[in-house]
């Protein structure tokens, strides 16, 4: 029953996103507010329900469940109709929480499938960095220095837990491609790297067009939508596959 109801979340996801997105252009309103609040109910409840139908009560499928709490209410104070600034700050800091509990998630994976593994890597450090460059580079071409600081810092620290939330994915799915310590291998492939993947390009697509002073254009509001809710929704999925007996009894 659970599988099924799962399936239904995920179809119906694919039907009200595209009517979110209609409804929210060239701007927000009532209507986008609302059928948004469907769309991120909707990767919430997948995540319920991939728990229910597995029985993976583990420390992973928490902290992957509480991130897609928190996703779905930064998405609804993001998309707020009001004008004041507070709704704005509070998303994001649902959204920033929300990636320490996926980084959280495939930690604990790691840990478990690979004991005494190092917090960090020298690769994820480095990758880290890159971005942090990136962003720095591009803030410095923009001139963004002098007119947006507080938006340079935002996208500074924000770009950095992204950038740490796929790292943590991609260590945790190369190792179980190298070691095969899994039998679901290939679908955590796809669910748990794709879905960080995903996200990751998602935010760093807001990150530019908060940004920027040019206009939004339509393909790329949709490009950032899109992928998040796929996102959203592989990551859920990957309670179906990532657990094992020793993750189980956590």
């Amino acid at each position: 029953m659970f599988k099924i109801l799962f399936i239904l979340c995920v179809v119906l996801e694919v039907i009200f996103v595209p009517i979110f997105l209609n409804y929210y252009w060239p701007g927000r309103t009532k209507k986008s507010f609302a059928t948004k609040t469907v769309c991120s109910l909707l990767f919430c409840l997948c995540g319920v329900f991939a728990m229910k139908f597995t029985g993976n009560n583990t420390l992973y499928a928490d902290y992957i469940l509480w991130g897609l709490i928190l996703g779905a209410a930064g998405d609804l104070l993001l998309h707020s109709l009001t004008k004041k600034p507070y709704p704005f700050i509070i998303g994001v800091v649902a959204f920033f929480t929300g990636h320490i509990f996926y980084i959280m998630a495939f930690q604990r994976a790691i840990y478990t499938t690979y004991p005494g593994s190092n917090l960090f890597e020298w690769y994820e450090i480095l990758a880290l960095c890159i971005l942090e460059v990136i962003i720095l580079i591009y803030a410095a071409v923009k001139n963004m220095y002098k007119t947006k600081p507080h938006l340079v810092a935002l996208a500074v620290i924000y770009g950095g837990m992204l950038m740490a939330m796929l790292a943590k994915a991609t260590r945790y799915v190369a190792g179980e491609i190298a070691y095969g310590t899994n039998d679901h291998m290939v679908m955590i492939s796809v669910t748990v790297f794709l879905g960080a993947l995903l996200f990751f390009i998602s935010d760093l697509i807001l990150i530019f067009i908060l940004k920027s002073d040019v206009p939004i254009k339509r393909i790329t509001r949709i490009v950032n939508i899109v992928t998040y809710y796929i996102a959203q929704v592989l990551l859920a999925a990957s309670i179906f596959f990532v657990y094992s007996r020793e993750l189980l009894a956590a």
